[in-house]
This record gives C-alpha cells, structure tokens and sequence, in this order.
C-alpha cells in the first residue's frame, strides 16, 4: 500500500489487489478512512464526519491530475 500524498494528517495511497476497479485513493488518519473514485471525484465511502469528508474530498480535487497520474503508473495503465 504506497502512501502517493500525505496532507493535513491524511494519507492517500493505493492497494494493488484494486487495480481491476475504477481509479480511487484511499484515504486514512485524522480519525477515519474514506475511498474516494477519481473520475469524476465522487465518495465511496467514508467514515469520517462531513467537515472531515468535505476536507477530504477538497483535497482529492485539488490534486485529482497527480493522483489519477499515479495511479495508472501504478496500475501499469500509463
């Protein structure tokens, strides 16, 4: 599970047993985890509260081009 950003106590990372689904980062820390789709950005899941959850998904838009980029280097889609 490579940690690809670490932002505001948050973790975004991969799993490689996930490369079949759709592009999403996983996120954990501050309290909680969350799976996010990267295209478009929309929650899978999330166990935090909504102002963790807006956070989190602000973060992921804002850094949607470097996480989509590696994922598909990570995911031998590149």
């Amino acid at each position: 599970m490579p940690t690809v950003l670490e932002i505001d106590g948050y973790e975004f990372l991969f799993r490689s047993n996930d490369c079949p689904e759709p592009p999403h980062v996983h996120v954990r820390g501050n309290g909680g985890s969350a799976k996010v789709w990267l295209d478009p950005v929309r929650l899978a899941r999330s166990s935090y509260n909504r102002r963790r959850t807006d956070e989190v998904l602000s973060i992921v838009i804002s850094h949607q081009g470097y996480l989509s980029g590696r994922w598909s280097e990570f995911c031998g889609r590149a």
